[in-house]
């Protein structure tokens, strides 16, 4: 990823489409902190030390080497 400067910074994205914008939408309030919950988990239990090491650098804005 580039900023406008041209320079390369670290980061990821995504798209969520409209509809599932709106299935989440729907959802109660209770409903969406549980499936927050549940999609947390299975990261947690899906990673590897080097996965995790990997997302910690995204999350701090650095680049993967």
């Amino acid at each position: 990823m580039t900023t406008g400067a041209g320079q390369a910074r670290g980061g990821y994205h995504y798209r969520v489409s409209d509809e599932q914008l709106r299935a989440f939408a729907a959802l109660t309030p209770l409903q969406r902190l549980r499936w927050l919950d549940e999609a947390r988990r299975f990261v947690l239990l899906a990673q590897t030390p080097e996965s995790r090491e990997r997302m910690e650098r995204l999350r701090r804005g650095e680049t993967i080497t």
